[in-house]
């Protein structure tokens, strides 16, 4: 919160709440790709991502999914450093967070079809 000049408070742009949604969603978003990822696979489904696959197929699942870890850890890592200094970099995260939810959605999807 901040105070303006008439003493009102007001709420900053990147307010610590707006960026724990962010940074929760991100990472729930992953956890849940994992998961769909995972049951999907056990039923005999098909990964659709490229490089996922291929790693899937020469290194097994469990790399494919240590890389992702490792890969988001590092993401959350630069946000909460770089964050500080370019508040613009959270919109992008939230945009990745939507954009993996849709991919979770079509997992269920497949899953349940």
């Amino acid at each position: 919160m901040e105070r303006r000049r008439d003493d009102t408070l007001v709420e900053k742009e990147g307010s610590v709440g707006r960026k724990a949604v962010i940074l929760v969603g991100f990472c729930t978003a992953q956890v849940l790709d994992i998961v769909t990822t995972h049951i999907g696979l056990s039923q005999g489904r098909q990964e659709l991502n490229g490089v996922a696959a291929w790693v899937i197929q020469h290194d097994g699942e469990l790399a494919v999914y240590a890389i992702k870890v490792t890969l988001v850890a590092a993401l959350v890592g630069f946000l909460l450093l770089i964050g500080r200094r370019r508040p613009g970099i959270w919109n992008a995260y939230l945009v990745a967070a939507f954009i993996t939810t849709f991919a979770v959605a079509n997992n269920i999807y497949r899953i349940l079809t």
